[in-house]
């Protein structure tokens, strides 16, 4: 894919999948929480796209750029039949996890900013955040807001670009789960890394809901309908 972006301070990369509700929260809480200049960039990887362009048709502010990915069937259709899985060293991950990073990587392909940063798609920020995470790049390899099975997890993490392209680093699910191999390689090579989901004042920046694609499958569509309403009321959506 041939495109060119504005080069800002910071990319963010945000993977949709029939997730269109929960992109337009996480992508105003982008606009409202990070004062330097950024891009944003969102990739389809519904089978309809319309949804999501239907989503942002009156968006009027700069810089968001909506990108075709790939097109996986809907929840209901994938959840219908038994869902196919691979093996990977020490865990095992399904075809949104293969289908969420071929489109993270898509997207890094095109950054060309300092920074850059991905946030799942049923996730978002709740305060400015840049003072306090940005400078603890200096001498971390990255940054993300949790970890889980010994991982530190894609939900928030950022990292400088040029570390990135210098170590050839690239998220993968060879270890573990999604972006696994980052923390591998920095446990490795005995490079430092920060997971934290605190400013400096103690209060929480990032808020990750989780399973936010399948929640009706799980039975949990109230959770995710609260969700919606509460987040949507907050931005004036």
């Amino acid at each position: 894919m041939e495109m060119s972006l504005p080069r800002a301070n910071i990319d963010f990369i945000l993977v949709n999948y029939f997730s269109e509700d929960y992109a337009r929260i996480v992508v105003e809480s982008i606009y409202k929480y990070t004062k330097s200049d950024f891009n944003i960039l969102l990739i389809d990887n519904s089978q309809n796209k319309e949804l999501l362009q239907n989503k942002f048709e009156n968006f009027k502010k700069k810089n968001l750029f909506i990108i075709n990915g790939f097109d996986q069937e809907t929840p209901a259709e994938r959840f219908s039949k038994p869902i196919k899985m691979y093996s990977t060293n020490g865990g095992q991950y399904g075809p949104g996890s293969l289908h969420h990073n071929k489109a993270f990587n898509l997207g890094i392909k095109l950054c060309q900013s300092k920074y850059i940063c991905h946030l799942d798609i049923d996730s978002l920020f709740l305060a400015d955040w840049e003072d306090d995470i940005l400078p603890l790049l200096d001498e971390n390899l990255f940054v993300a807001s949790e970890m889980s099975r010994d991982i530190a997890r894609e939900y928030f993490l950022i990292w400088e670009r040029l570390k990135f392209e210098q170590h050839k680093l690239l998220p993968d699910l060879s270890w573990i789960d999604t972006c696994g191999n980052l923390t591998k390689f920095a446990t490795d090579n005995k490079l430092p890394f920060k997971v934290t989901r605190k400013l400096s004042n103690g209060e929480y920046y990032h808020f990750h809901l989780g399973r936010g694609t399948s929640l009706e499958q799980y039975g949990e569509i109230n959770k995710k309908q609260k969700y919606i309403q509460k987040w949507n009321n907050f931005f004036n959506i």
